[in-house]
Parts: structure tokens; sequence; C-alpha cells
């Protein structure tokens, strides 16, 4: 695997990160030891990070301080909390970007869309986190779970909720994408 992460075609390290959810079953102390080896490693790489994170932000951004440079290219993975969360690690890593998926096509999903006014546009990307998150506009009989190819409906959300035009919206993500995985 260490090979594989020095390919030139491999282009980040992740998704990873620390999971205090219900559904995960890890100790936490077992999750900090792991989570910091895989900083340290894709540091000494130099690879983007792709960030997981549930239930453990406090916990997420002390580790990430210790072991991640300020200036690091960070996508923090399928955010869909509050602003005042991911707040602390926008003001830390000036180079992280903040990953929203169709979860913002529910109107249920007050925080996350709260947090996509908040958050400056230079500093978003779409992602889709197949299979799950399915765009509320995408019936059931046309696909049961999310893919690539019903992005632009979390495209057109962040644009709506932005006050920003479908072209503008898409030069912008595409800027960031390419930012943040050195495309």
């Amino acid at each position: 695997p260490l090979q594989a992460m020095r390919h030139p075609k491999a282009i980040a390290f992740g998704e990873i990160g620390l999971d205090y959810s219900h559904k995960c079953s890890t100790e936490i102390s077992k999750q900090h030891k792991v989570f910091e080896r895989q900083l340290n490693l894709a540091v000494s790489l130099k690879k983007p990070l792709v960030i997981h994170c549930r239930d453990a932000d406090a916990d997420l951004l002390e580790i990430m301080k210790k072991c991640v440079p300020k200036d690091y290219k960070i996508h923090r993975h399928c955010f869909t909390g509050r602003y005042s969360v991911i707040e602390p690690l926008l003001d830390y890593f000036p180079n992280l970007t903040v990953g929203f998926t169709a979860l913002l096509s529910y109107p249920s999903a007050n925080e996350a869309r709260e947090s996509v006014r908040k958050i400056p546009l230079n500093r978003i990307v779409v992602e889709t986190d197949a299979p799950y998150f399915l765009p509320r506009q995408v019936p059931k009989s046309v696909s049961q779970f999310s893919h690539p190819g019903v992005a632009l409906h979390t495209v057109k959300e962040i644009a709506c909720l932005k006050e920003v035009s479908l072209p503008v919206m898409l030069a912008v993500l595409r800027r960031n994408t390419n930012k943040i995985y050195n495309l």
C-alpha cells in the first residue's frame, strides 16, 4: 500500500479520520493512534488529505494541529453540520476545503445549508459520498444510489444558496478542486 501511495496517480490520502458514532466500534484511543500515523505518513508523502469526522470534531482538530502543517491541503469530506463546528478548522487551516453532498437538496438539512452560506466560496468542493445521499430530485425509480452523475444537483443547490450563476459556480468548483488536489 505504501508503494501505491507514492505513485503519481495517487493524488490524495484518505479518507481518514475519527468516528465516534454508534456505528463505529473501534475504541477511541486506537482511532487516535491510527489517525496520527496516517496523518504523519500522508504529510511525509506530501499528499493532500481527505478527512472523515463523525462526532469527534474537537479531538480531530487537536490531533491535526499536532501532525499537519498549517498550510497543508485538506478536504474535509462530507460535511453535514453547523458552521460553528467547521469554523475552527477553517480558521486554523487556510488551505482546507469543505465537501458538500446532495444532502443539501433536502430542506431539512438546515445546518449544512447554513454552513454553505457562511463558508467562503473558494473553500467549497462538491462530492457525492456515493452510494449515500441521493439527491431529493432523483426518483428512487431512476436510481437508488448516489453516483458522480448526480453531482450537478449539489452544484445547483450550492449556486442557489450562494446566489451565484451555475456557470460561475462550476468554474469556481473546478478551480477549488484543481487547487486542493494539484490537478
